[in-house]
């Protein structure tokens, strides 16, 4: 097989959409053509990581083997952590801790997050001693916070240092940190955060000057267990390009990156959906099958249990059913539509929610909002379903029921479909709020929750309806 590239520049997208569309190819051109691998990892290794996340485990893994440890290290950091723990169970032990050595220690720890349990011990103790305490202590942090967020890795000079002796200790830095060298943070004798220093203030200062005299001591930091998404918000709001993380008794120990919060907004967003419909919080296509059934499995039964009772909420009116059959045909109309509205109040609470639009103080308002947007939308929805209702109903009336008036069937819709839309836009918006009040995840399980209520309403009460204003 042969692949033309216009320019250089192309090939690692080339290749990438090549392995996407066919794996067997990519992966037979890439065996191959070893030099132009290299290459790509050198240049591109964002492009190499998605290729190997497109082939299977055994063929990515014999790929990594054939690049040198520090080209397989940058795009192992790039790839996805379960995806990248997939590829490293089929190295040998030896291999995979070399591999994981020469990552980025927060993109490591990740990675060994991700292994199982006996796969983490056994290259953990492959590992140097050093590396492995510090891979240890990011992962006693939970992935959702800036313990688990931040890179050890930061430039932190004492505060009493000259700015000459800075600049040059600044020097050996860059080759040590690379791309972490984002701040320069000055700490006490006991490694406690006393301000940051700018780059242009430390370069016009006296060479004999203290650093003291050029931080600035106002700055914004968190703790390791503050959650990603207050992370964030701050380097979001502030414009920070890193924010440093401390200890209760100010001990520098890290930083978050912008490519971090960046990350756990996207992840977060991912979250927000898979647990909206009862998903595993952190569940991707890369998590193994046993463990996505554990996850989804409490839910489905959940739902299992709604539909039940639903079945039973019907199954009461069986007289009217019986009498009027033709209202089997319009039934799931009102759910449906219910559901609809419901489902976009929901997304936009949770929305809020998370960028931070909705404060406590405002979450009466916000639900009264919805509730008004809902009665709104289901007068006209209801009016217009009450129309083609009257109008239609020869299509759907049998033969054996008794005969039920247009007038009367659009009243029944009416009036039991304006009913589901107000309940929808008070549940949709309420849910959330009622979950964060809780200390919950404003999002879990929300959608199962909605449609729960909208099919009890849009079901039962357009049965309930029915027989009061037919009977």
């Amino acid at each position: 097989m042969k692949i033309r590239i216009p320019r250089p520049r192309q090939f690692g997208s080339s290749i990438r959409d090549l392995a996407r569309k066919s794996p067997e190819e990519a992966e037979q051109y890439l065996d191959t053509h070893h030099e132009a691998w290299e290459q790509l990892t050198e240049d591109d290794p964002h492009n190499a990581a998605d290729i190997l996340e497109a082939l299977d485990e055994g063929g990515a893994a014999d790929l990594l083997q054939e690049l040198g440890t520090n080209n397989a290290g940058e795009v192992l950091d790039e790839m996805h952590p379960e995806a990248a723990a997939d590829v490293l169970e089929e190295l040998e032990t030896s291999e995979a801790a070399a591999l994981i050595s020469s990552m980025e220690v927060d993109q490591a720890a990740d990675v060994v997050g991700a292994l199982s349990p006996v796969d983490r011990t056994l290259l953990l103790a492959a590992l140097d001693p050093a590396i492995a305490d510090e891979i240890q202590a990011l992962l006693i942090h939970g992935a959702d916070t800036a313990g688990g967020m931040m890179t050890t890795d930061v430039a932190a000079l004492p505060v009493d240092m000259s700015a000459g002796v800075a600049i040059e200790e600044l020097r050996r830095l860059h080759d040590e940190l690379g791309a972490n060298l984002l701040y320069v943070y000055a700490v006490d004798g006991d490694h406690r955060l006393v301000g940051v220093v700018s780059f242009r203030d430390l370069v016009f200062a006296k060479p004999s000057a203290a650093i003291g005299d050029v931080i600035e001591p106002s700055l914004i930091s968190v703790r390791p267990d503050t959650d990603r998404e207050q992370v964030a918000d701050l380097i979001h709001r502030y414009r920070l390009i890193a924010v440093p993380v401390v200890e209760a008794d100010g001990t520098l120990v890290g930083m978050v990156k912008f490519s971090e919060a960046i990350e756990a907004i996207r992840a977060e967003a991912g979250e927000d959906i898979a647990v909206m419909v009862g998903a595993g919080d952190e569940e991707t296509v890369f998590t193994p099958v046993l463990r996505s059934v554990r996850r989804r499995l409490p839910w489905i039964m959940f739902n299992l249990v709604v539909g039940l009772v639903i079945a039973g909420v019907i199954s009461r009116f069986e007289a009217t059913l019986t009498t009027y059959a033709v209202l089997a045909a319009y039934m799931p109309a009102v759910a449906l539509l219910a559901g609809n509205s419901g489902a976009q109040s929901l997304a936009v609470i949770i929305r809020s929610m998370a960028i931070g639009d909705l404060p406590k103080g405002r979450s009466w308002r916000a639900i009264r909002r919805e509730v008004a947007v809902g009665l709104i939308d289901g007068t006209i929805i209801a009016s217009i379903a009450a129309v083609v209702a009257a109008l239609t109903l020869g299509l759907f009336e049998g033969q054996t029921a008794a005969a039920i008036a247009p007038a009367e069937l659009a009243l029944v819709v009416f009036v039991s479909m304006w009913i589901a839309f107000l309940v929808a836009g008070f549940v949709g918006s309420g849910i959330p709020v009622l979950l964060s009040r809780i200390g919950q995840d404003p999002a879990l399980g929300s959608n199962i929750f909605l449609t729960m209520t909208t099919d009890l309403v849009g079901f039962g009460g357009f049965l309930l309806t029915a027989t009061l204003l037919l009977n």
